[in-house]
Parts: C-alpha cells; structure tokens; sequence
C-alpha cells in the first residue's frame, strides 16, 4: 500500500531559520485573514427588522459573516499547509511518517506525572482482576499494541520517548507478575502484516483483518485457560464483507487542510466493513433457547474505541472464534477504564454474572489519567507504592 511521499518534505529549515520563517509566515496568514474578514464586514447589509438591544442585529451579523466569510476556515488550512509543506508538521497531535502515514503523538510523548500513572492504571487493573476473582469470574486481558511498535518502518526519525519505547514490555511483565491472563497481541499482528494491514495508514486503529487476528489469538488463550465453550456447546457464525469504501481516519481531523488544500492530504484508506452474524439459531445444548428465550450472553467484553467501533468487527471476530455470543460493553472515546469501571460497580454485573470478561487495553492508555468522576477506587489503588 505505498503512496507517494510529496505532503512531507524531506528537509525541513534548520531550526533558527524555521522559527523566523515560521513568524513571517504567520504573520502573512494573519494579513490574509483580516483583509477577507473586512471584506466579509463591508458586504453586511444590516436589517431594519434586527434591533440592537434585543440582540437579533449581532445574531444575523454572526450568521452572515459564517455563511459569507470562511476566513477562519482559510486561515487554519492556510497554516496547516504552511506547517504541513514548509516544516513538516501537523497539529501537535499528530505524527508524519514516511509515504504518508500517520500516527498519534500519545504513542511518542510523556506528561509530567507519565511515570506515577503507569503504577495506578497497573494497580487499577490488578484490583479489577481482585474484584471479578472475588465472585468467581475469570479475567483475560488483551493488550493492543502501538501503532508505532506494529509499524516502525514508516517513522521517518521520529522516536517514542523512553518510557513509551519501554512501555509494551512492562505492562506484559507487570500483568504476568501479578497472575493475570494476559494476550500479548504484538507478535500476532506483526507477522499478519506480511498478509494484510493490521493498522489503518491514518487512523490509530486497526483494520478489521488485524481485529481478527486479534481476536483468534485471545480466543486461544480463553480455550488455553479452560474458559471456552466445549464443541457442542458452540454456535457457528460466519463473518461476511461488504463493498469497498473510503475511510477518512481520525488522524485527519489534525491535519486541517480540507477543503482549500485537500491536495496535500495523504489519501484515505480503504476498508471493507464486515458483519459477523449467527447460522445457528438455536443449540441443542441450550435448553432456553429451544423455547424462544434466549440466555444472555455469558461473555463480557470491555474496552475501548477498538473494541466499540463496528467498523473494526472486533465483537464479531470474537463471536466468530469464540463460538458464542458476547456482551460488548466497550465504549468509544474514554479509554478502557471508565466502562470496565461502570461495569464492575454498576447493576449489569450483579444482575448477569458472566462466564468470563475479557478487557481490550490499548498500551498507550497505561500512562495516561482516565476519568474516572464519579467513581471511588480504594486508596492503595490511586496511591500505589
């Protein structure tokens, strides 16, 4: 999947002659800007019907200068492309590899207090496994590698701070140690990508060929611990694909550049959106469904955008090699914690005890703070030695 390398160049300025090309130019793009913007000022035309006290007059000026004026919207291309031709650079939470692909600066970079979070999401996942053992339920992990560490050959230079270069190996040793069942999926979706992509080249996800990959490799590891279903137990489903589409990752919403220079935009991905459904609606083995009611799945899945998404099918994959239905309680844009958090305090467990959770944990979440408002986790879990 090699694309032509021309949105980056390949010698950035030096750094003083950066910085002052860098103010010229945007001065240059505030000059711009302000000319259109008077531009867009002189051609309001003010309505006899818009008194000014009642704030009607400011409302249809704000409303024409959006539908008239796309200043704004010009300015932030034009500095885009401007960071994007003259330095190389995107928005800061974007990093620029070579032929085009892109990756998340979360995978690069480290906050002040990185190191002392790492410990706390490590005691939280260790009092979670404590919580579900305590009731009888076992707990499978499955960690999502970086994008970066799947994909290091398109980097261009660019290297993960120490602790993230680090951070794969200790979160595996660290759940080892402490007894958790845990699939490394690293290795797996390094070796798939001599088939098929397992990232999307401008999303930080992986593609659905690398979600199932994914999940065969956890449910290996569920049959390996003794928590798979025995073969007559097992329903069948089959996974079918769909059409070819675009897909816009989310990587571009931090290139700005659309839709004066689209241009320079690295192409989209392509993807296949597949369905995982069911070929057997009832099983011998389960007497409830013989009569029309179904039981509830004894699965539960938890974790982030990877495993919320449908677009990935990475619930499907898991039915698919599991045998079984799932309960997927993952959700998009909080990170693994606050849903496993929910679920572990909230109604849904104490009312369905599953079988098994498995708890899908992207790697670059371990030194991040997630919010957990609302919730109250002990003492020795926020505060670890």
């Amino acid at each position: 999947m090699a694309t032509t390398d021309s949105a980056v160049p390949s010698r950035p300025p030096s750094a003083p002659r950066a910085a002052l090309l860098q103010t010229v130019l945007f001065l240059a793009v505030i000059v711009i800007t302000g000319v259109l913007a008077l531009r867009g000022i002189a051609s309001f035309d003010r309505p006899a019907d818009a008194p000014v006290v009642t704030g009607q007059l400011a409302k249809r000026f704000e409303t024409h200068y959006d539908e008239s004026f796309p200043a704004k919207r010009f300015g932030v291309n034009l500095w885009a492309a401007i960071g994007l031709r003259v330095f190389g650079e995107g928005r800061p939470r974007v990093v620029l590899g070579r032929e085009q692909w892109l990756y998340t600066s979360e995978e690069f970079n480290v906050g002040d207090g990185s190191a002392r979070q790492l410990k706390v999401n490590l005691a939280t996942i260790a009092w979670v496994h404590a919580q579900l053992k305590a009731q009888g339920i076992p707990l499978v992990v499955a960690i999502v590698p970086a994008k970066a560490r799947v994909y290091p050959e398109f980097l261009d230079g660019h290297a993960p701070a120490r602790l993230q270069q680090s951070l794969h190996e200790q979160l595996v040793a660290a759940l080892a140690a402490r007894g958790i069942p845990t699939a490394d999926l690293l290795p797996t979706l390094v070796a798939a990508k001599a088939e098929q992509p397992t990232y999307f080249r401008t999303d930080t996800h992986w593609t659905p060929f690398g979600a199932q990959r994914a999940a065969a490799l956890v449910a290996a590891l569920v049959a390996e611990r003794g928590h798979a279903r025995a073969a007559d137990q097992r329903t069948r489903y089959v996974t079918t694909l769909g059409d070819e589409q675009r897909h816009r990752g989310d990587l571009f919403n931090y290139l700005p550049l659309d839709p004066y220079f689209a241009s320079l935009l690295p192409p989209t991905d392509v993807v296949r959106p597949s369905e995982t459904v069911a070929t057997d609606s009832t099983t011998a083995s389960d007497p409830a469904d013989l009569f029309g009611d179904a039981a509830a799945p004894q699965v539960t899945l938890v974790g982030s955008s990877y495993s919320a998404n449908p677009l990935w099918n990475f619930a499907g994959a898991l039915r698919e090699a599991l045998g079984e239905d799932i309960a997927n309680l993952s959700k998009e844009g909080v990170g693994p914690f606050p849903p496993m958090i929910q679920y572990l305090t909230g109604a849904e467990l104490k009312q369905v005890k599953p079988r098994l959770v498995i708890w899908e944990i992207p790697e670059r979440a371990l030194i991040v703070k997630p919010d957990l408002h609302g919730f109250v986790l002990p003492p020795d879990v926020l505060n670890p030695p």
